[in-house]
């Protein structure tokens, strides 16, 4: 794919993430193409890190190689650019932490304006929160596969994806159940002092399903996160469409 470059930063992450929404291979490429991007991410990743729930996956591979063809440059949490224009951070803070990337405006030595990303995926309809959740204005991008016919009792299944901010995904209900489980693990942390030798420390293999995302809701979801990352209507400075979404 050719790089696409647009007027605005505000516009360039609405076009991105409606190309992402439209084309869900796209999130799904033969990793072997990528090579020389999964490296640089390999590279910002934590070395002393290990497991496999640490290494490079093939989404992000892809969403990498999405960006740059968006016109964002690859950046070291380290080391601030030295030129203006977009770029990207992969695992902001760090691995295991929400956020794999963050995609930014550099201009005059200054962070304008920031998105977070923190992408899921899965080969089924569930996939895996661990012990975390949704987070508020971070840019959910979950890959799964939906269930389309089920001819002959053989299920027939294609893929989506699903993009929203985290306050949109959960319900009040699934809300609630969280922070009420929380507060009994927050407490049997804080209480329960093991025995002997042993002590213990209580953690979540949390998992969602994603037969909430139908088309309808896919479209609602992805319609209001454009409008948060969009530009707004009245520019503070000239030639500035961008808001303070730092948090984002």
């Amino acid at each position: 794919m050719s790089i696409v470059t647009y007027p605005s930063f505000s516009k360039t992450i609405q076009a991105f993430l409606t190309y992402l929404s439209s084309n869900s291979d796209a999130l799904r490429k033969d990793p072997a193409e990528l090579t020389e991007i999964k490296k640089k991410l390999h590279s910002q990743g934590d070395a002393a890190s290990q497991g496999s729930g640490n290494q490079v996956t093939d989404q992000e591979t892809c969403f990498a190689a999405a960006l740059e063809s968006f016109g964002f440059k690859y950046s070291s949490s380290k080391v601030l650019p030295s030129e203006n224009g977009f770029y990207y951070i992969y695992q902001v803070n760090g691995t295991q932490r929400s956020i794999d990337f963050q995609v930014y405006d550099w201009f005059s030595a200054t962070k304008r304006k920031s998105v977070n990303f923190d992408l899921k995926h899965t080969k089924t309809d569930i996939f895996f929160l661990n012990d975390g959740w949704f987070h508020e204005n971070i840019v959910y991008i979950i890959s799964w596969m939906r269930r389309i016919s089920e001819p002959r009792k053989k299920k027939v299944v294609e893929p989506a994806t699903f993009i929203a901010l985290g306050q949109q995904i959960p319900t009040v209900e699934e809300a609630a159940l969280y922070e009420e489980l929380c507060e009994i693990k927050k407490k049997y942390n804080t209480d329960y002092k093991g025995s002997g030798s042993f002590h213990c420390y209580l953690r979540f293999a949390n998992t969602y399903k994603c037969d909430r995302f139908t088309a309808e809701y896919t479209t609602e979801c992805l319609t209001a996160t454009l409008s948060v990352v969009g530009p707004r209507r009245r520019p503070a400075v000239a030639e500035d469409d961008t808001m303070s979404m730092d948090s984002i």
